[in-house]
């Protein structure tokens, strides 16, 4: 069965290689990159979460058309971006895993997702953010090797003030899609950075409840593909063990009546 990665803020598809590196399948697998984070997105393209939840769908779809059912995989913003998938089209998944973001009305916004809310305050963080060398010695403390680190999505003409577009997209997206939450109905497993004081653990136990999902630490502060990855592909084939060895449900239509 397929598998599709998604990375958040400010990772790249490169965030995946220690878990691409130990996982073994012989199904697709992709890891791309969120549009506008590396390049230049398709013509039109407005960067808000609805703009990023509709492109997963997309890769879904296209996944299922060519494998059936696919594990999906999220962190941080990709986090965000998978479960809204989930809630909207859980009939292409047969399982997702995600991590350290929050779902969640009462979690306040971080320093620089507050400051970006700022009218010009934000275009001039922006402004000084681009080129992604400001972010690369915080991110190495945080486990980025040091190539990634330095080629942060940060880095690319413009897409820093795409991503900022997206914050303000999602100002309140914990109260938006806190209650869709329970429409997933999938095998659904959270990893999370036990040591994360940016998005702490009790935010994803009470995310997980929602769902009635397992909850899984791992020996990592934000980012755990990087920090943890043996602990994260161990969560990840037990899942994948679990719901490949029952048949599949095709859903005829999502079970909220979309």
């Amino acid at each position: 069965m397929p598998v599709l990665f998604i990375h958040g803020v400010p990772a790249t598809s490169r965030l995946w290689q220690p878990i691409l590196s130990r996982i073994d399948r012989q199904d697709e697998v992709l890891a791309p990159d969120l549009p506008g984070f590396t390049a230049e997105p398709p013509e039109g393209w407005v960067p808000v979460k609805e703009s990023y939840v509709d492109w997963a769908i997309a890769q879904l779809e296209g996944l299922y058309e060519r494998g059936g059912p696919v594990h999906l995989v999220g962190h941080d913003w990709g986090c965000l971006i998978a479960l809204r998938a989930a809630s909207l089209r859980p009939e292409l998944l047969r399982s997702l895993a995600v991590g350290n973001a929050p779902i969640d009305p009462h979690w306040p916004l971080h320093n620089l997702w507050t400051e970006w809310m700022k009218p010009g305050l934000g275009e001039q963080i922006s402004d000084a953010l681009e080129g992604g060398q400001m972010m690369a010695p915080s991110l190495q403390r945080l486990g980025f090797p040091e190539d990634d680190a330095k080629h942060n999505a940060f880095e690319y003409p413009k897409s820093v003030h795409r991503i900022m577009s997206l914050y303000r997209s999602a100002v309140n997206v914990g109260t938006e899609w806190v209650d869709d939450l329970a429409r997933i109905v999938i095998p659904t497993a959270f990893i999370w950075g036990e040591n994360d004081l940016i998005v702490p653990t009790e935010i994803g136990r009470r995310m997980a409840g929602r769902i009635g999902a397992e909850f899984n630490t791992v020996p990592a502060d934000h980012f755990w593909p990087y920090e943890a990855p043996d602990e994260a592909v161990a969560i990840l084939k037990r899942l994948w063990k679990r719901t490949e060895s029952r048949p599949h449900t095709i859903l005829t239509q999502p079970p909220f009546g979309g």
